[in-house]
């Protein structure tokens, strides 16, 4: 290799590491630049209708459309605050004044019978004490005040991603062609029919999925929130907020949900009888979210993930669970949209290939 070359080469390498370095640096700009894409995407729709709106000869100009749509965002965040915030600042009440000695003695029934158990089945008779004074260290709520105080002293911080989110949005929707510009810049001239295919497709189909992940939520929140309100379940409306947001996570997400709702209903709930009047609210509560997720098993999941990416169920299961195993939890969250971004490139790049070929038949 020549002397040139090797500079060249070296030089190359630092850049490209001084590139990495730079983009960690700054990684909160790319977080705020994600959400903002994925906000534009589920604005489209919107933005569409509004701008073929006609007064006569006058046309909605692109900025109204897309300031328009900002301030919907705006409005329905603030319903948002305007109904969870008091419900939740409710619930941390109700767990940093609980009482732990009432706590305890709704146990003391269970932990009783459980002692005769492991007596007839000659197992070690177990510390009672012991117990108690581990769940009294694990139901020291005493965290959330500090916590509470610590999200209030970086809400400036809050503040400052949230309007950068609304500002690179806003100037996504307006100026449509402003990602196709800089694909011009970038891309060589003979792939440049191939990207804006890409970029093309990779719109319709992200906007519809994330789209149906809204509405998925959605539903979740309101058949959890509508089921505990009728059980007499107090902050129904969170419980069933936290359950949809969390139903994001494809399968372990639903018992995570149930495990937080019922957790948060015991704590409301302390003062009733485990067998007579505690374990038949459980089961309702059980049942509520049952219906949530048979709901989202065999309804939500096959029009959103299916029909809106258009993948076969089957696939879809795969790409999650390997994607659960390599990333984790954010794996599973972004595996859907990464898997149908992939498919969209490899359509255009790869279709001579048969497996390229049945997995983007429907596509």
């Amino acid at each position: 290799m020549k002397t040139n070359q090797i500079v060249r080469f070296v030089l190359g390498m630092a850049g490209l590491v001084l590139l990495f370095w730079f983009a960690w640096q700054v990684k909160q700009v790319f977080i705020y630049f994600a959400v903002s894409v994925v906000l534009a995407l589920m604005g489209r729709p919107l933005m569409g209708k509004i701008s073929k709106l006609k007064i006569k000869t006058w046309e909605v100009p692109d900025w109204l459309s897309a300031l328009v749509v900002i301030v919907v965002y705006m409005f329905g965040l603030s319903l948002f605050f305007k109904f969870l915030i008091p419900v939740l600042a409710q619930q941390i009440d109700i767990i940093v004044n609980l009482d732990v000695e009432t706590l305890m003695s709704a146990f003391e029934g269970p932990i009783y019978s459980i002692e005769a158990w492991f007596k007839e089945m000659n197992i070690e008779e177990m510390n009672r004490d012991a117990i108690q004074s581990q769940l009294v260290s694990y139901l020291d709520f005493s965290f959330l005040t500090g916590l509470f105080e610590d999200i209030m002293s970086g809400l400036g911080s809050v503040l400052v991603g949230f309007m950068s989110v609304l500002f690179i949005t806003f100037f996504l929707l307006k100026d449509k062609d402003i990602v196709n510009n800089i694909v011009n810049s970038l891309t060589p001239d003979r792939y440049l029919e191939k990207i804006h295919n890409i970029l093309s497709d990779t719109k319709d189909l992200l906007t519809r999925y994330f789209i149906g992940v809204a509405i998925q939520v959605s539903i979740i929140t309101a058949i959890v929130s509508i089921g505990l309100s009728i059980f007499g379940v107090p902050n129904a409306l969170l419980i069933g907020f936290m359950a949809g947001l969390i139903n994001i996570i494809p399968y372990i997400g639903p018992i995570i949900g149930a495990t937080f709702g019922i957790s948060l209903s015991l704590l409301s709930h302390v003062h009733l009888e485990m067998t007579g009047e505690l374990t038949p609210l459980i089961l309702k509560i059980l049942a509520v979210f049952a219906t949530a997720q048979l709901t989202d098993n065999f309804v939500l999941q096959p029009l959103i993930f299916s029909k809106s990416v258009k993948a076969h169920p089957l696939e879809i299961f795969v790409v999650i669970m390997a994607a659960g195993m390599v990333a984790g939890v954010l794996g599973m969250i972004l595996a859907v949209p990464t898997y149908t971004f992939l498919r969209i490139v490899a359509k255009e790049f790869f279709q001579g290939y048969k497996v390229v070929q049945g997995l983007t038949k429907d596509l």
